[in-house]
């Protein structure tokens, strides 16, 4: 599955979850690092880096700056193998 389409699938289960999401465009001006999904409910925030299997590879800065928003909400690097796990954790997060 195409990292685009994948990224559609995780938005739209955080949005059937109640959650606000924002997608964020990398471009030239954004920032090394930040993460592709955002998503807000009730005071909860998570970060989420969308890759399209297990063995893609991050860049640089990205594995620490998920590991920072583990450390203060949840941050969590997601691929079509781990999507299930990924899910069930959410599920108990965001009842």
């Amino acid at each position: 599955m195409r990292e685009a389409a994948f990224q559609s699938k995780v938005i739209g289960f955080l949005k059937k979850k109640g959650c606000y999401t924002i997608k964020i465009n990398q471009d030239a001006k954004s920032r090394s690092g930040d993460p592709d999904v955002v998503a807000f409910k009730e005071g909860w925030w998570g970060w989420f880096e969308v890759k399209e299997s297990k063995t893609a590879k991050c860049r640089p800065l990205q594995p620490e700056k998920i590991a920072w928003a583990k450390e203060n909400s949840y941050g969590v690097i997601v691929y079509p193998e781990n999507f299930e796990q990924v899910k069930k954790e959410l599920e108990d997060i965001l009842k």
